[in-house]
């Protein structure tokens, strides 16, 4: 925006002052605009900040300044926060020179910004190569088709294309190496033995042992990309650089589909499928429900499409996931259908 007053990091710390760190979609915010206009350069300016907020924690505020991508808010947004609560640029005059200077001095930081981009995508797209070799070897050297999970049983699901695990098993993900292990035996005695502490950025790991499910994740086309375990207690997880966008797993999936079903979770989808017999797919969630619908609209041209969504009213009245399922079905020409409780299922009949 060609409006907008020149912000250098030394303006950075009295802009931010003026804005409120304990909204969390602020915060967010703040995050985006702040990497899109200075890179890494701006997180500990933005980090101090952040330490205003009543719930920080360190390890989160670092989570969300990585997960900030390129193009989705400037540094415009954090102009228009402050401004809101007061904040008004120096008055400067500056000479040609002081101008051309300001401007090659954002320009370097422009293409700085797009190189740390760049090598966070390379880095990004490495490292989902490395989980999609170490989920197949998982799958097919430490999981079997049956066996025992707390969880399935809980929510009475059977076992569609799931894998149960057989043995403790870690996988170790170190985007600094670019690799994705898989350790089991004695040395995930070792790894733990030899961790720093507190642990590094760079690494990441999951353990999975006996009573825990791995859901494949796969494209449109069948190649397996990811998984996601869950736990007896339910607790459902995902590698750390897993590819999720575009990723599913089907349940009774058939040569013959005039009606496919998309849910978010795997409990959910066996649900729809035992109810309808529909072919069913697993989206993980919303967001990527909309990636999943998409390309099965254009591989099955002639499927009835159903959104089976949740029907969650807040105490406010807000029910965001039934507003979204319905918009979903909308935009992709689709049913958008939702859970019945009994009694309601009674009342009714």
């Amino acid at each position: 925006m060609a409006d907008l007053p020149d912000i250098t990091l030394d303006d950075l710390p009295g802009l931010l002052a003026h804005i409120d760190a304990h909204d969390r979609e602020t915060w967010v915010q703040v995050a985006m605009g702040v990497k899109s206009e200075f890179g890494e350069a701006g997180f500990d300016d933005w980090n101090s900040w952040s330490q205003n907020g009543d719930s920080y924690k360190a390890a989160d505020a670092k989570s969300v300044w990585k997960s900030c991508k390129r193009g989705k808010t400037g540094i415009g947004t954090v102009i228009h926060l402050a401004k809101e609560r007061g904040w008004k640029p120096r008055k400067q005059s500056l000479t040609a020179e002081e101008k051309r200077r300001q401007r090659a001095e954002q320009e370097a930081r422009r293409k700085q910004r797009e190189a740390e981009v760049l090598a966070d995508e390379e880095r990004k797209a490495t490292m989902q190569q490395q989980i999609q070799v170490a989920t197949v070897r998982l799958l097919s050297e430490f999981t079997k088709a049956r066996g025992k999970s707390a969880y399935l049983e809980r929510k009475q699901a059977p076992a569609f294309g799931v894998r149960f695990v057989t043995q403790p098993v870690l996988m170790v993900t170190d985007d600094k190496r670019g690799v994705c292990e898989i350790w089991t035996g004695e040395s995930i005695g070792q790894f733990f033995g030899a961790l720093p502490k507190p642990t590094p950025d760079h690494l990441s790991f999951r353990k999975y042992g006996p009573g825990d499910i791995l859901i494949p994740l796969a494209d449109l086309d069948g190649t397996v990309w990811s998984h996601q375990s869950i736990n007896g207690n339910g607790t459902k997880l995902f590698p750390k650089f897993a590819r999720k966008q575009g990723c599913c797993h089907w349940v009774g999936r058939s040569d013959d589909m005039p009606v496919i079903a998309l849910a978010e979770g795997y409990a959910t989808a066996c649900s729809v499928y035992q109810a309808t017999q529909w072919p069913t797919i697993m989206c993980v969630d919303l967001g990527n429900m909309a990636h999943i619908a998409r390309g099965i609209r254009e591989r099955y041209p002639h499927a009835q499409l159903v959104i089976a969504g949740d029907d969650d009213p807040k105490a406010n009245g807000d029910n965001p996931g039934r507003v979204l399922a319905e918009a979903l079905a909308l935009e992709f020409d689709a049913v958008a259908v939702f859970p019945v409780a009994p009694e309601q299922s009674r009342e009714a009949a």
